[in-house]
């Protein structure tokens, strides 16, 4: 049996803004009931760009799924009776979990499918590019004017020393007030202890708790507060995650002095 993958954007333009962790699981469940339905042949997933839609698609050529079950597939605890499915066995709950996820990313799921030749299942979500800007479209540093009328505060979560003195140097003309934190349960504090901080650097990576739950905690009580996301990772999924749970933007280590400025500049101008 073959595995394949069909994607149509490139790299920057794939970057979109939606809850990767249910875009993630539905299609684990749907790539999974086709690698567990397909004893022989292929599994082919993908997406294609259709009235600024993603269509996504994962097509087998296993055991199909018969026209009068095509509805009731997708719900709860249900499973196409036959012998070969019974033989796999599974609580029937993935189909029914997929679609209420797409349908709570504002999308559609629908399949098309034939006993014994296999089956395609369809689902869309919004195209919401993330695309970052590229460096030739940041300003320069001349360009970029932080004085306003009081001191902003940049409380920075970072729990490295030398990358924390690497960015406050960065910084040091900026006229910003920088605090720190070591680690997401103290940035989480400092947000609660300094009401009047303007914005976030929050590094994902951090002891005691990691920038992804520290962003959710405080986004509970300072909504509006943007966060900048700073990771070593750099795929989508990992950019999806952060934007995901709250943060405003992301900047991937090692971080450029140019962009960091741009993004920090953007973000205290909202």
């Amino acid at each position: 049996m073959t595995l394949s993958l069909k994607t149509v954007l490139a790299d920057d333009e794939a970057m979109v803004i939606s809850d990767a962790t249910k875009l993630t699981q539905i299609l684990t469940n749907l790539v999974g009931n086709a690698l567990k339905y397909t004893q022989q042949g292929y599994v082919n997933f993908g997406y294609t760009i259709k009235d600024n839609q993603l269509e996504f698609y994962v097509e087998d050529s296993g055991i199909g799924i018969p026209v009068d079950m095509h509805e009731k597939i997708f719900d709860r605890f249900r499973q196409v009776e036959t012998t070969v499915a019974r033989e796999f066995g599974g609580s029937g709950l993935g189909l029914s979990i997929s679609k209420a996820y797409v349908e709570m990313l504002d999308g559609n799921m629908w399949l098309t499918s034939e006993l014994d030749k296999g089956s395609v299942f369809y689902f869309t979500i919004p195209y919401k590019s993330a695309k970052p800007k590229q460096l030739s479209d940041i300003p320069s540093i001349l360009e970029l004017n932080f004085q306003s009328d009081t001191t902003k505060t940049l409380l920075i979560a970072e729990d490295e020393d030398s990358n924390f003195m690497l960015m406050k140097e960065m910084l040091s003309d900026s006229g910003l007030n920088i605090i720190r934190a070591v680690n997401g349960l103290e940035a989480v504090e400092l947000c609660k202890s300094n009401p009047d901080s303007d914005l976030v650097l929050m590094d994902i990576k951090m002891p005691e708790m990691d920038g992804y739950e520290a962003t959710t905690r405080i986004k509970e009580f300072r909504p509006d507060l943007p966060i900048i996301a700073q990771t070593a990772y750099t795929t989508e999924a990992d950019r999806m995650k952060a934007l995901a749970c709250g943060c405003s933007d992301f900047i991937s280590k090692p971080v450029n002095k140019n962009l960091l400025l741009a993004k920090i500049h953007e973000q205290l101008q909202k």
